[in-house]
């Protein structure tokens, strides 16, 4: 079992930004994880953002300790994050790491969010890693709104106790910012 899988979600016609994001996560100096590129959008313009973010339940067996879902329009930033992440886990088994990621200019979770609560608009899906165990019994979370990435990492933090947060930019997004982010 590896140390965090990288869940990819394939959206209709993007496949440039995808081999961006496969490039960025090949990228790393350790290879204790697995990419898990799921396609299960068929469609020639997209689910839209609701059956998207439902489609994350249907994503299995996921084959390592931790989870984090990394959209085909972002990338890594970080060749060491594998490396580091291990170390923390290793040593510390929380339930959810918390880390930054740029959107559009700015960081997320700006610095008065850091260490509190997720806030809607303030938090982006790959800022965080959650382990399996947790992953698996809230996912259905991420398909029930509009912010998916939001509704699933607050019922996650409120349901579990032991965070890290890793004060580190991991990723960035490659498209534009969406509405409530980088202003």
């Amino acid at each position: 079992m590896k140390t965090i899988a990288f869940i990819t979600r394939v959206k209709p016609r993007r496949y440039r930004k995808l081999e961006i994001c496969r490039n960025s996560i090949r990228k790393q100096t350790n290879d204790d994880y697995i990419h898990i590129i799921y396609r299960g959008d068929k469609t020639k313009y997209g689910y839209g953002k609701l059956l998207a973010n439902q489609s994350f339940a249907k994503i299995f067996p996921i084959d390592a300790r931790y989870v984090m879902a990394i959209d085909d329009d972002d990338m890594l930033v970080d060749s060491d994050f594998v490396k580091i992440f291990k170390e923390i886990v290793d040593n510390d088994n929380p339930e959810i790491v918390f880390f930054k990621c740029r959107i559009e200019g700015s960081v997320y979770p700006k610095f008065v969010f850091w260490e509190k609560p997720p806030v809607l608009g303030e938090i982006g899906g790959s800022c965080f890693a959650i382990r399996l165990d947790v992953w698996k019994k809230y996912i259905h979370e991420f398909g029930k709104e509009i912010c998916g990435d939001y509704c699933f990492i607050s019922v996650c933090y409120k349901n579990t106790k032991k965070h890290i947060w890793l004060d580190r930019i991991i990723s960035r997004t490659q498209r534009k910012a969406r509405r409530g982010h980088g202003k």
